[in-house]
């Protein structure tokens, strides 16, 4: 004979019990996995609203920051900016890092793309750019992409990156105005489909929309987006999701802190601070640690990795020994007394960061 049974389920508890009609609830069990947690009898109107507001965590995010040794970086780009007569920056020191890791461990060149890692054929870095708008009142964010940049010695990278920087600047990079032509036509309500519709697009069918002013691949391996410029020490940056770039360099300006000398002692240096932004889904510590033990020693013994200044000179003016293309020129007027910088003092210039 038929007979209706309800079962019922105690939420939080795991606790299931039988109620027939007319009979004594009873409890036929518990689900097991109710063991490792129990409810609280009354959560606190705070933790209700924000159980509210978020969603289970999803982001790959992965932030992190150093503050580097920087005493033997600051004098090492002076020099190297007075025999190049370019301005060499720490922003292109990190493009020249990261190109230098990407070379020797190329499983960290990689892109994602249909839900899979996937190497990289070259090694490309994309630097940010500040672009004041008139005409908002406010500034634009743009920037440059370098290709093949680890062919490049650090006096190629600041030469074409300080170039390409001025282009933009000066709205006369033609790649760059064709994107925001394209971009200024497309109503504020389209744009979120249209971005996610060239994404696909662009990476995971891919298609040619130059046609349209969308560049191919724009963004290449890495992002390093100097805040120097801005006298801001330290500073971190989300990863931007239809770039495809998963990591994200952001050094500050150069500044005095103390540090501990190789004698253990305290001893006030020239220091870098600088953060970086890893996606999860491509990197984690095992890979991680190669890029910032490579930031750490290049930073603190730039000698030992980037061109030498007197060779570089001696390279491009071979009828001149490098002694006679690094002495400075003599001062038509004696400095006043008092007046000469300190030793102290170099690194203190903010323009050193930008």
């Amino acid at each position: 004979m038929w007979r209706r049974q309800i079962l019922w389920f105690e939420v939080g508890s795991g606790r299931i019990t039988r109620c027939d009609p007319g009979v004594e609830p009873l409890s036929i069990g518990v689900i097991t996995m109710s063991k490792y947690w129990a409810p609280f009898k009354k959560n606190s109107a705070w933790r209700r609203i924000s159980v509210g507001m978020w969603d289970a965590p999803d982001d790959p995010t992965i932030y992190g920051y150093e503050t580097l040794d920087a005493h033997r970086l600051v004098p090492y780009l002076e020099e190297l900016s007075r025999v190049s007569g370019v301005k060499v920056t720490p922003a292109a020191v990190f493009v020249k890092i990261a190109a230098t890791v990407f070379e020797e461990h190329p499983d960290l060149n990689v892109i994602m793309v249909n839900k899979t890692v996937q190497k990289r054929n070259s090694i490309d870095i994309f630097c940010q750019v500040s672009i004041p708008n008139e005409s908002t009142g406010q500034a634009d964010l743009s920037g440059v992409k370098l290709k093949r940049v680890n062919e490049m010695n650090l006096v190629e990278i600041a030469s074409r990156l300080s170039r390409r920087a001025k282009k933009v600047r000066d709205g006369q990079d033609e790649e760059m105005e064709q994107t925001k032509a394209t971009i200024n036509v497309v109503p504020t309500w389209l744009m979120r489909p249209m971005l996610k519709a060239v994404d696909f697009l662009t990476y995971n069918v891919p298609f040619d929309l130059g046609s349209i002013g969308v560049r191919d691949d724009p963004f290449g391996s890495a992002m390093v987006s100097s805040v120097a410029a801005f006298d801001i020490k330290l500073g971190f940056a989300p990863l931007v999701p239809m770039s495809r770039v998963p990591m994200v360099f952001l050094p500050g300006v150069m500044h005095k802190a103390v540090l501990v000398n190789e004698d253990g002692e305290p001893e006030v240096r020239d220091v870098l601070q600088a953060s970086c932004t890893f996606d999860h889904r491509c990197f984690d510590g095992y890979q991680i640690g190669f890029m910032v033990r490579a930031v750490r020693e290049m930073i603190k013994n730039p000698r030992d990795y980037f061109v030498d200044p007197q060779e570089w000179a001696a390279a491009q003016n071979p009828g001149r020994t490098p002694e006679a293309q690094a002495a400075p020129k003599p001062a038509a007027v004696k400095p006043k007394a008092g007046g000469a910088p300190r030793p102290e003092d170099h690194a203190s210039k903010a323009a050193m960061g930008e």
